[in-house]
C-alpha cells in the first residue's frame, strides 16, 4: 500500500466528516468494523446502519465544537500481510487556525476491498472515541475520559 493510499483515505474521511456525507464516509470505511479505545472496551459496528449512527454522532460532535479541519500526520505504516496494513498517525482537529485539542495517536488498520484500501479497525485514546459518541466532553484542550 503506497503512502498516497493512506492520504486519500484521510482526505476522504475529512471531508465526509466536515460536511456530512456519508456516502463519502462508507468509500474509507469497512463493515464490520472494529473500534478499540485504549484503555476501554473495544465494540464493532456490524451493519452499514451502525455505521450511519457512529458517523452522524462524529459529525454531531464536531459540528459542536466549529471543527473546520482535521489533519492526520501519517507516523508509521507497517504492512503486517498482503493484505493488513496498520497506520499510526498522529490526529490534529482544528477550529479555523487554532487547535480544538491537543494532538493524539492513532491508528488505522486497512484492508483492501473492492480493489480499494479501507478502515477495518480505528484504535484511539478512549477519550477521543467517548467523544465522537458524544459522551465525553473537550476540557482545556484535552477529551474528559468521563
Amino acid at each position: 500500500m503506497p503512502e498516497s493510499s493512506f492520504n486519500a483515505i484521510s482526505e476522504r474521511l475529512t471531508k465526509a466528516l466536515l460536511t456530512g456525507d456519508f456516502d463519502l464516509y462508507q468509500t474509507v470505511m469497512q463493515v464490520p468494523l472494529r473500534v478499540e479505545p485504549r484503555k476501554g472496551q473495544p465494540y464493532e459496528l456490524l451493519t452499514i446502519a451502525d455505521l450511519e449512527k457512529d458517523f452522524r454522532l462524529y459529525c454531531a460532535s464536531l459540528q459542536a465544537q466549529g471543527v473546520t479541519d482535521i489533519f492526520r500526520e501519517k507516523k508509521q505504516l507497517v504492512l503486517l500481510e498482503d493484505d493488513w496494513v496498520e497506520v499510526t498517525f498522529v490526529t490534529n482537529i482544528l477550529r479555523n487556525a487554532e487547535r480544538v485539542v491537543e494532538p493524539f495517536k492513532s491508528q488505522f488498520v486497512l484492508r483492501p476491498r473492492e480493489g480499494e484500501w479501507r478502515i477495518a479497525e480505528i484504535r484511539s485514546s478512549l477519550g477521543h472515541i467517548n467523544w465522537t459518541l458524544g459522551t465525553a466532553a473537550i476540557e482545556s484542550g484535552h477529551f474528559s475520559e468521563d
